[in-house]
């Protein structure tokens, strides 16, 4: 066969144009940090990869939503320590009202303290987290508890608000208004205020009678925090959890996807070598002519 020319100019740029096809395609790879963007640059890697970051959104909507969870959770449990300390300082107020050595003087100033603890006690229980009282269970919207001349009012109800920390896995974030009103003792403000009036009745025995009913409220308010404490462990298992499974599943998907820099590097250098060799055979060879032989 005749080899003009035309054949080794053709063959010339066909190498030189898939030299620099080679060149670009790197380049983009280095610039995007990516080596298959489309499924056409590799249908299998770009389909897993898809599957895998579907999940992570996945995950870390679940994240947020404990993150969240986490942050009620722990307000909810700082109140109920409060409510247990108060309980406590009432408890100590009808020890120390039951005392044969007290007046009617005295135990009506411990009336009013007990008074102003159940007003405290009403006040901590109505807390908010943004627009939502923690401890109205469901009906979040409405102040759980008002206090009235007769008593307190609950308008809590018993589903306690929760989120979403997996695939059908729901946790509790607090704990309800009528969970903590309903203890074995009786409703905890009945209690509250049959302390006060024994009180302000200076009714010995009665004080008597009801600290066994304290001891009651105090187990029964502390059982609860408890139940609150367990579902923030659980949440903050959960969350190291989903921690440790997005490390594993961005690493998948960046060996899937991403560029190989080391790779790459090499790979432009030797296209670049290939194609600075191209031309430079190409401006020797076409220094030649017939002309430099006649």
């Amino acid at each position: 066969m005749r080899v003009t020319q035309k054949i080794i100019f053709d063959n010339f740029m066909r190498d030189v144009n898939k030299n620099r096809s080679e060149m670009a395609e790197i380049q983009s790879n280095l610039s995007s940090g990516k080596e298959i963007r489309v499924p056409s640059q590799g249908p299998v890697n770009f389909q897993s990869s898809r599957v895998l970051e579907a999940d992570l959104s996945k995950v870390e909507q679940f994240q947020s939503n404990i993150s969240s969870g986490l942050r009620q959770g722990r307000l909810a449990q700082d109140t109920m320590d409060g409510v247990i300390d108060n309980l406590i300082k009432i408890k100590n107020s009808m020890v120390k009202g039951s005392s044969d050595s007290l007046g009617a003087q005295e135990r009506e100033s411990l009336a009013d303290e007990v008074a102003g603890i159940r007003s405290q006690i009403v006040d901590s229980l109505n807390i908010k987290y943004g627009d939502r009282y923690l401890f109205a269970g469901t009906n979040s919207g409405n102040k759980p508890f008002n206090e009235t001349g007769t008593g307190v009012t609950n308008n809590s109800n018993d589903k306690a608000p929760h989120v979403v920390a997996g695939d059908g896995v729901e946790i509790d974030i607090s704990v309800t208004g009528q969970e903590i009103v309903d203890t074995p003792a009786g409703d905890i403000f009945t209690f509250l205020e049959d302390t006060e009036n024994a009180l302000r009745d200076n009714n010995n025995g009665q004080l008597n009678n009801l600290l066994t009913d304290a001891d009651d409220v105090i187990n029964h308010t502390t059982d609860l925090t408890s139940k609150l404490g367990d579902n923030i462990n659980r949440m903050d298992f959960m969350f190291e959890q989903y921690e440790s499974t997005k490390i594993t599943q961005e690493s998948d998907v960046s060996e899937l996807v991403d560029t190989d820099y080391a790779q790459a590097f090499s790979d432009m250098q030797r296209t670049q070598v290939a194609y600075e060799s191209a031309m430079a055979v190409h401006s020797k060879m076409f220094e030649n002519t017939l002309l430099n032989y006649i």
